[in-house]
């Protein structure tokens, strides 16, 4: 007889492949992040702060069949105050909690909900790295919360230029762009996409880095969609995983 052995909290992991990604897209606006997301499994749920974000993108998606679900906030720092960005966090995030237990996919503006999260917890705009521990770890549970729940999830990020000096040592544009929002996304996540549009080649995604298949990183993509990407990321799934 075999004697039973008490691992405490230790769990024994099962052999079965979760197929689910968690992304970080960035790219400057109108380069097909939302478009991108949205060729993923369905039911998907949106928690947009962007004005028009899905508007004409969307509807196509819905005409072929896919379930989505949205919700749309507005928050106006200049005109409104700290009280009113505590009470939209905490709506976000109750939205949130309804959307792991019904999407297989979920999309945030995220440099938007970042932006909320600060003006929440300062009540304004704070460059001290020390004040930030509370706000980090609660940011990172709702991104773990998506492991967790098995969802689909991708983190949607706006650019800024970035700037440095001439041989004269003043600001200069570089002509480069970099992703504003939550700086640790890019680690948490399991694949970090950069999305352009170019007249000549159209909508493209390159594959920064991908936890589970680096030897994807760099490599850019042109006409990419979710299921695309996950079969290239997890080789040994299917289509019929990613619908």
């Amino acid at each position: 007889m075999n004697k039973k052995v008490d691992y405490g909290n230790f769990k024994p992991l099962d052999s079965v492949d979760r197929y689910r990604l968690i992304v970080r897209s960035w790219g400057p606006e109108k380069s097909g992040k939302n478009h991108f997301g949205l060729t993923g499994p369905s039911p998907i749920f949106g928690l947009y702060f962007d004005p028009g974000g899905t508007e004409g993108v969307a509807e196509k998606f819905i005409r072929e069949g896919k379930e989505v679900h949205a919700v749309q906030y507005r928050y106006d720092k200049s005109k409104q105050d700290q009280s009113a960005a505590k009470d939209l966090r905490d709506q976000f995030i109750e939205d949130y909690e309804v959307a792991l237990k019904y999407a297989r996919l979920i999309q945030w503006d995220e440099t938007e909900v970042w932006e909320l999260f600060r003006w929440a917890q300062f009540g304004g705009d704070s460059d001290a790295p020390k004040y930030y521990a509370p706000l980090n770890a609660q940011y990172r549970f709702l991104i773990q919360s998506a492991y967790d729940s098995g969802v689909n999830l991708q983190l949607i990020q706006k650019v800024k230029e970035k700037w440095g000096e001439n041989a004269a040592g003043k600001p200069r544009p570089t002509g480069g762009f970099e992703p504003t929002g939550f700086k640790e996304a890019n680690y948490i996540v399991q694949a970090n996409l950069e999305h352009n549009w170019t007249k000549e080649e159209g909508f493209t995604v390159r594959v920064v880095n991908s936890r589970q298949n680096m030897s994807l990183s760099g490599e850019t993509y042109g006409g990419l969609d979710w299921p695309m990407l996950g079969n290239l990321i997890f080789p040994e799934s299917s289509d019929k995983d990613w619908q």
